[in-house]
C-alpha cells in the first residue's frame, strides 16, 4: 500500500488535552485503541494512525482506507 497523503486522513477522536486529563486518558492511549483496530482490518498501524496535538487539543486521525474499513466499504 503507498503512503498516505496528508488529505486521506480523518478525524476519528477530537477531544482536549483537559478533558483527557481529567479522564486519565493520555493521547498514546487513545491512538493504541486506533492501532489495534488498523491490526485487526489486515492495515499496517502506523501507517494508518497518527496523533496530532495543537493548541490543547488531541486529534487521533486515521487513513480514509481504516475509516472505510470501519463503514464496511
Amino acid at each position: 500500500m503507498p503512503a498516505v497523503r496528508d488529505d486521506e486522513w480523518t478525524v476519528a477522536e477530537s477531544y482536549s488535552r483537559e478533558e483527557m486529563e481529567k479522564e486519565g486518558v493520555t493521547a498514546k492511549w487513545l491512538a493504541g485503541k486506533w492501532l489495534d483496530v488498523a491490526e485487526d482490518m489486515a492495515l499496517i498501524p502506523e501507517n494508518n494512525v497518527r496523533i496530532i496535538e495543537e493548541d490543547g487539543v488531541v486529534r487521533i486521525e486515521v487513513s480514509v482506507y481504516l475509516m472505510e474499513c470501519m463503514r464496511g466499504f
